[in-house]
Order: C-alpha cells, then sequence, then structure tokens
C-alpha cells in the first residue's frame, strides 16, 4: 500500500464516542474522525503539508481507511526536531530583520500576502501570530541582548552616558539611555541599555531617580565618568550635582599619578 506510512505525521489517542483524535506533529493541530477512519487526517497532510504527503502517497488518493495496526516503516523518518529548529529560526529572523531593522509593524505577520510570500519561500512555513511575536519572541529576544550588553559593561572600567526625553505626536514621552565605552581591546562600544515610556513629570528628580534605577541594574552605576544630555533646565538640575554614590578615590593610571574623584561632577552640556 502506497501510503502506509502517513502514520508517523501524527499522534494518536481515542476519545468518547468512538471517535480518535489526532494531533499533526508538523503544525500542532488537532483532527477528529470515527475510530478506524482516517480521512481528515489525510485530507489535513495533503492541503497543509504536500510535500510530506507525495512522500508517501500517490497523488490519486484523498480518502483513506485503514486499521492502526501492521504500519512497516518503508521511509526514512523525518527530523522533527530539525523542523522545529528551522521554524524558530525563521521567526527569530522576521522578528530581528523585518520587524526590528526594518521598523514594520508587529501585525506584518498575519497579512495574507506575507503568508503567501512566506509559503512560496518554505512550504513548510507555519504562520506565526502578532500576539506570540509580542508576548514571546520579543521579551525572550530582549532578554538575551540584555544579557550580552551586561556581560560587555561588566568589562568596562569607566563609561559615558548619553540621557535624552522626548514626546511624540501624541504627547507621549520617551526616555532614552545609551552607554559608551573603549572595551579592553581599544575599540569604542556603544549600546541603549533602556528605552521607555516617562509618564512622570519631567521633573530633575524623577529624571534622575530613573537614571540610578538603570544604573543599578547594570551595576555600572560608580563606573560612570560622563553623562551628556541636552541643555533642558530640568536635565541640568538632575545632573547638576552628580549621581547619589559614595566618596573614593579610583586610581587611573598610577604610573602618572592621575587621580580623579569618584564623586563625579557633570558638566554641563552645551550643544
Amino acid at each position: 500500500m502506497a501510503g502506509k506510512n502517513w502514520k508517523q505525521y501524527f499522534d494518536f489517542c481515542a476519545i468518547e464516542k468512538n471517535r480518535t483524535n489526532g494531533l499533526c506533529k508538523l503544525c500542532r493541530r488537532n483532527y477528529k474522525d470515527k475510530s478506524g477512519v482516517f480521512s481528515n487526517f489525510l485530507k489535513h497532510l495533503k492541503r497543509q503539508h504536500p510535500l510530506e504527503y507525495n512522500q508517501v502517497f500517490n497523488n490519486e488518493h484523498e480518502y483513506f481507511t485503514e486499521d492502526r495496526n501492521g504500519i512497516e516503516d518503508g521511509h526514512e523518518p523525518i527530523d522533527l526536531t530539525n523542523i522545529k529548529e528551522k521554524e524558530n529560526r525563521i521567526i527569530l529572523s522576521i522578528t530581528k530583520n523585518l520587524i526590528i531593522r526594518c521598523n514594520l509593524p508587529l501585525n506584518l505577520v498575519e497579512k495574507p500576502a506575507f503568508r503567501d510570500f512566506m509559503k512560496e519561500c518554505n512550504l513548510k512555513y507555519r504562520p506565526v501570530s502578532t500576539k506570540r511575536l509580542k508576548h514571546d519572541v520579543i521579551p525572550s529576544l530582549t532578554s538575551t541582548v540584555l544579557t550580552r550588553i551586561h556581560e560587555k559593561l561588566i568589562t568596562a572600567d569607566h563609561v559615558t552616558l548619553t540621557v535624552d526625553v522626548w514626546s511624540d505626536r501624541r504627547c507621549r514621552s520617551f526616555i532614552g539611555i545609551t552607554c559608551h565605552f573603549i572595551d579592553q581591546k581599544m575599540s569604542t562600544q556603544a549600546y541603549l541599555i533602556d528605552f521607555f515610556r516617562f509618564k512622570s513629570p519631567h521633573t530633575s528628580e524623577n529624571i534622575q531617580q530613573m537614571t540610578d534605577e538603570v544604573l543599578e541594574r547594570f551595576n555600572i552605576k560608580k563606573k560612570v565618568f560622563r553623562i551628556v544630555t541636552d541643555n533642558a533646565s530640568s536635565m541640568i538640575k538632575a545632573y547638576k550635582f552628580g549621581l547619589s554614590i559614595d566618596t573614593e578615590n579610583v586610581e587611573i593610571d598610577e604610573k602618572n599619578q592621575f587621580v580623579i574623584e569618584n564623586d563625579l561632577m557633570i558638566e554641563d552640556f552645551e550643544g
């Protein structure tokens, strides 16, 4: 029989009322049919996974009924682990290269034209939802990136920050903080360490408090050498007297006896 190896693509279990439930291993969708009847599963395999269908069936067979016992493995089984890994790589690439780097909207992945395009690129492509990108993929990617940034900042002796607060056309305020330093290979490094909605009043106290929280999170508060801002009065006042850190002498170059105090006085930035 041409298609006797097709059951490897489903996990079957008996349910109530003499029916069978089948979970597709390729797309994780559930289908049901009468016990001993598999036509619903075969239609799904043919319509959604034509490549696998053609590997084990003649194209003329659309409906098929057979006993669940005595199936011989006449074909090499597919590696479902590799399929899942490839699917995750595609989703991650869509998120990094299209959503983040190209600044395209999240709902791009739900547009029919985009899904048709992805099907042309990969017949096994399983559509991803906006909800999954927003609640699973992007947070996971963000966590990975922040961990790498934190590891880089641990190796830095001193860092310089830039801080900016602005509002969009809808009067929503945001604050962005970037960190700059020279690594052990004498290469300049720059990282965006935080970017978030600034719902509090734009007072100097709130700006300084939020900056302190970010620096504490990355454990770089005592490494700050300079903070660069614009000439807004709240910014100047926030950093005029420096960050609230312990006063101690830090030797930068013992040979030249060049010592600065770690009680940093932030100079006003003149644009």
